[in-house]
């Protein structure tokens, strides 16, 4: 048995679209000769559900909040690590002074967002404005599973700065993500490649049949830690200098790991 580890935002979907119809063919293929496939991704649970309810994905198995979560195709949960309280409130208290910012926090059952003095409930694509402050919410929390920010115009000079403070005053206790608008922040050591690894080796996968694809900075942990490491042609410099394999398409890797032209589909 094979899998797949698929990174979301960018490599098989585009603002909330499917980019192709023959990754959702290929994928459906990959599973019907009895692969397995986990969508890999800094998303938490309540924004990976908007993109499923939208497009009917193939998956087995999710990795969320880089790492820190790992459900089953049920969405019961086989792992998570959490973000301790105490930390996770200094974080907000920071970021949540800059007026510029949208930040927002998952604590696994619920999720709100806050920009310019308003409060939004995170927990659906709508993201509603609430009545409620803030502050009061996160304060009450009793851990946190990520939180998150960007600049609401997606420059990086806010975000930066933010970024590098948190690494010099809690790099010792969080991981921190610095992709191409956001930042994202989960418990320490959490990343995509140690989830990748942990779910492998529940499922008793070995090395050379773990294939993964992915686009930005966030993703390097998996596409590093294989020999079967995939990014885009399109995908940054940096990126593409880091892993060796590059395609067009998440159903090129597919392709590669049913035998290639030597398979039916691919004829």
């Amino acid at each position: 048995m094979k899998i797949l580890i698929s990174d979301v935002d960018g490599t098989l979907v585009h603002d909330n679209q499917n980019i192709s119809q023959d990754n959702i063919d290929w994928m459906k293929e990959l599973q019907r000769q009895g692969h397995k496939i986990a969508l890999c991704t800094g998303r938490q649970l309540f924004e990976m559900k908007w993109i499923l309810n939208e497009i009917p994905f193939p998956y087995d198995y999710l990795i969320l909040n880089n790492g820190a979560q790992i459900l089953d195709r049920n969405h019961r949960v086989l792992y998570e690590k959490k973000m301790d309280a105490y930390t996770g409130r200094a974080i907000l208290d920071y970021v949540t002074q800059f007026n510029d910012l949208y930040s927002f926090y998952s604590d696994g059952a619920v999720s709100y967002g806050f920009s310019h003095g308003q409060c939004v409930e995170h927990m659906t694509n709508l993201e509603e404005p609430v009545d409620v402050s803030f502050q009061a919410l996160y304060q009450n929390a009793p851990h946190f599973d990520i939180i998150s920010f960007h600049q609401d115009n997606q420059e990086m000079t806010i975000t930066k700065a933010c970024y590098e403070y948190i690494q010099k005053h809690y790099g010792d206790k969080l991981s921190v993500y610095y992709n191409l608008h956001y930042v994202d922040i989960v418990a320490r050591g959490c990343s995509k490649g140690n989830g990748m690894t942990w779910l492998c080796q529940h499922l008793g996968i070995n090395e050379q049949d773990i294939y993964a694809i992915g686009d930005s900075y966030n993703d390097l942990s998996m596409l590093q830690a294989i020999r079967q490491g995939y990014t885009f042609k399109h995908a940054h410099e940096d990126i593409k200098s880091m892993v060796p394999r590059h395609v067009h398409y998440v159903h090129e890797v597919i392709q590669d790991m049913l035998g290639g032209k030597n398979n039916e589909l691919a004829r």
